[in-house]
């Protein structure tokens, strides 16, 4: 008999979400002059989502671990700051949108010092624009606020 566990429930909705933003990356149409398409990045990105949530769960399926009771409400914020991350990038941008989605995200899954939160909430999403704006120039949405990030 299969348990519901924390650690399935994230397994089986990151392997979800990925496979089916994975799906809407293909069947569009873009130029063919030979240069990569727009979708080339996010499909190997998503791929290696999809790949490495597919071993995840392929994990915990065979683990006999003792049962706990899945946490999800952790799950749930989880969940819904990616949607929120999701549907304000077009709006404010990457770096606007990925600070507070950091901070919900990481608050959500237990780390609480507030140095290492706000160090990684905007240090990472900082070191993102400055590489795939500036140094790889592959734009990432800017926020109609500043013009930097």
């Amino acid at each position: 008999m299969s348990v519901l566990t924390e650690r399935r429930v994230t397994s089986l909705v990151l392997l979800l979400v990925g496979a089916a933003l994975l799906s809407q990356t293909f069947g569009q149409a873009h130029s063919g002059l030979g240069a990569f398409s727009p979708m080339f990045f996010p499909r190997i990105v998503l791929g290696f989502w999809v790949a490495v949530a597919v071993l995840d769960m392929v994990a915990e399926l065979r683990d006999r671990k003792a049962v706990t009771q899945p946490r999800l409400l952790r799950v749930t914020l989880i969940a819904v700051a990616s949607l929120a991350f999701l549907l304000s990038i077009t709006r404010v941008g990457f770096f606007l949108a990925a600070v507070p989605f950091a901070l919900v995200a990481l608050v959500t899954l237990g780390v609480r010092n507030p140095v290492s939160v706000a160090g990684v909430a905007i240090g990472v999403p900082a070191a993102l624009v400055a590489l795939f704006n500036h140094i790889l120039t592959l734009p990432l949405p800017t926020s109609p606020f500043v013009w930097w990030f």
